[in-house]
C-alpha cells in the first residue's frame, strides 16, 4: 500500500511538471483508475501474490512513464492543444475519424478498421474531447493483457501456479517496444488483449484437459456434468469477446484465428469436431462482423499486397540496404519468397535495432521502442522452448504452442519482415512459454549453453547489421 501511494505521488509530480494543474490532476486520475482496474482484477485471479502485485505496479509506472511524454510531446511540445493534438500517421487518422464522428469538427480520413476510432467516440461521449482519455485507456489494456498473460501461465501448468505467473508478468512488463506501442493513441493494446483473451480460452480445449473433465464428469455426477458445461460456456463466451474485439480493431487477424482451430482440430484428430465447429462458427460471425466496421479492406487488398500491387511495394526501397539485398521482394514469385523466409524471419525478430538511425533526433520517445535487452535475451528462451519443450506433450499442445509462430512465419512472408510491430500481439503468449521453460530448464546444462550461444549469435548480427 506505501509503495502504491509513493508511485500515485511520483505520477502527480510527473504531471504537475509536464501539464497544467488541470490537465495533471485529469491524467494523475486517469492514470490512477488504469490501474486500480488492473489491480482489482488482479486480485481476484487464483494466482495473485506479492511478486505479481510489484509486477503490476512497476508495470504501471513503465507505461506511465511512457504515456505522459507521449502526451506532452503531441500538446504542449507540439505547441497544440489536449483537443486537437499533433499527431502522425496512424494516431492522427484515428483522433481526426473520432473527431469527425464525434462533431465534425475534423476532415474524416481514410480509416481502414473503424472499431479503435469508434471507442473513443464512446468514450468522449462520457468524459468529454481530450487525447488523455483514449491513452489513459489503452494504459489500462496494456495492464490487463499482463494480468491475463500471468493468469494464461497459471493455466498451462499444474504446480507452482503463481511463480510461473508471476514470472510471465515480469517478461512480458520487460519488452519495452511492446510496451511503447501500448501506451500511446494506437489499437495495439487491444490487439494484445484481444489476441491473449483467445489464447486463454483456447487453452482448456486441448485434448488431454477435455479428457480429464469427462472422467471426472463421470466421477461426479450430473451436478459437476453442469458446472463443466458451464465452463465451456464461459470460455467460449472469452473466444468471442476476443475474436469480436479483434475484428473491430484489426479483422485481418481474424484470419490467423481460423487457422488456429483447424491446426487444434487436426492435431486432435477431429474427435472434439463439435467444439471446433462452434469455435469457426463463432470466428466466421466475428470476421464478418469486422468487414461490417471497414472503410477500405477486402481479401483482394491484402492478396494485392502481397503480390506487390498493394503499395507496399513502393514503400520496400526506403528500407536501404535491406532492399538492396531482398530486391524487387513483393513481385517475386511464391517459392523465391518462401527461400528468403530465413531472412525476412530473422530481420523481424530483430528490429527495431537497438540504436537510432543516423541523422534522426534523440528523444525519450524513440529511444524506448529499441531498450531491446529484454526481447533479445527472451527470444532465445522461445526459441529454446520450439526446439527442444514443444514436443514433449501432446499434439493439441503443440498446436497451441506453435500457433503464434505460425502466424509469425506469415507476417514476415506478407511484409518482407519490416513490420515487426505486427507480432508484438503474440508477445504475451511467448512469454507464457518462456516463463514454463525457464522454470523447468534454467537448471540443464544444454539450456545455458543454448542461451550462451544464442546471445552471441544475437550479438554478431546486430554488430553486422550495425555496419551495414
Amino acid at each position: 500500500m506505501l509503495a502504491e501511494v509513493l508511485a500515485l505521488l511520483a505520477v502527480a509530480a510527473g504531471t504537475l511538471w509536464a501539464f497544467p494543474l488541470l490537465q495533471a490532476m485529469q491524467m494523475t486520475t486517469a492514470l490512477t483508475v488504469a490501474y486500480l482496474v488492473a489491480r482489482s482484477y488482479y486480485a481476484r485471479c487464483c494466482h495473485a501474490c506479492m511478486g505479481g502485485r510489484v509486477v503490476l505496479l512497476l508495470a504501471a509506472l513503465w507505461l506511465a512513464a511512457i504515456a505522459v511524454p507521449f502526451v506532452h510531446h503531441a500538446t504542449l511540445g507540439s505547441g497544440a492543444t489536449f483537443t486537437m493534438p499533433a499527431l502522425y500517421n496512424d494516431a492522427a487518422r484515428y483522433y481526426d475519424w473520432a473527431l469527425a464522428h464525434y462533431d465534425g469538427s475534423a476532415v474524416e480520413p481514410t480509416v481502414t478498421f473503424w472499431g479503435y476510432p469508434l471507442m473513443i467516440v464512446g468514450l468522449w461521449r462520457v468524459l468529454g474531447v481530450s487525447i488523455i482519455w483514449p491513452v489513459a485507456l489503452n494504459v489500462m489494456m496494456t495492464l490487463l493483457t499482463i494480468v491475463l498473460t500471468g493468469q494464461l501461465a497459471a493455466r498451462v501448468v499444474t504446480t507452482d501456479q503463481r511463480r510461473t505467473a508471476t514470472v510471465a508478468m515480469a517478461m512480458i512488463a520487460v519488452q519495452a517496444f511492446f510496451m511503447s506501442q501500448g501506451a500511446q493513441m494506437l489499437k495495439e493494446s487491444w490487439v494484445y488483449l484481444a489476441i491473449t483473451l483467445i489464447a486463454y480460452s483456447l487453452v482448456p480445449l486441448s485434448r488431454s484437459e477435455k479428457q480429464e473433465i469427462r472422467s471426472k464428469r463421470q466421477e461426479a455426477g450430473s451436478k459437476r456434468q453442469s458446472r463443466h458445461y458451464s465452463l465451456f460456456i464461459f470460455h467460449y463466451s472469452l473466444f468471442f469477446v476476443g475474436c469480436f474485439v479483434l475484428a473491430a480493431v484489426r479483422a485481418k487477424y481474424v484470419n490467423f484465428i481460423f487457422i488456429a482451430i483447424v491446426m487444434l482440430a487436426v492435431a486432435g484428430r477431429l474427435r472434439q469436431w463439435r467444439y471446433y465447429a462452434t469455435l469457426l462458427m463463432l470466428t466466421a460471425v466475428c470476421w464478418w462482423m469486422g468487414m461490417a466496421m471497414t472503410d477500405n479492406y477486402t481479401i483482394v487488398q491484402q492478396v494485392n499486397n502481397v503480390t506487390g500491387q498493394g503499395g507496399m511495394d513502393a514503400m520496400f526501397p526506403a528500407q536501404g540496404a535491406y532492399h538492396s539485398l531482398l530486391g524487387d521482394y513483393y513481385h517475386y514469385p511464391l517459392w523465391k519468397k518462401l527461400l528468403y523466409l530465413p531472412i525476412t524471419c530473422g530481420v523481424q525478430w530483430v528490429i527495431p535495432f537497438p540504436w537510432l538511425p543516423a541523422g534522426s533526433h534523440a528523444s525519450w520517445l524513440g529511444m524506448v521502442p529499441r531498450l531491446r535487452l529484454g526481447w533479445y535475451v527472451l527470444s532465445g528462451v522461445v526459441v529454446y522452448f520450439y526446439i527442444f519443450v514443444s514436443w514433449r506433450r501432446n499434439l493439441q499442445w503443440m498446436a497451441w504452442a506453435w500457433f503464434p509462430m505460425v502466424c509469425y512465419v506469415g507476417i514476415a512472408y506478407m511484409t518482407s519482415g519490416t513490420v515487426s510491430r505486427y507480432i508484438l500481439a503474440f508477445e504475451p503468449w511467448w512469454m507464457v512459454l518462456a516463463a514454463v521453460t525457464v522454470l523447468t530448464c534454467w537448471r540443464q546444462r544444454r539450456f545455458r549453453i543454448f542461451m550462451g550461444v544464442y546471445l552471441l549469435l544475437i550479438v554478431t548480427l546486430l554488430a553486422i547489421c550495425h555496419q551495414v
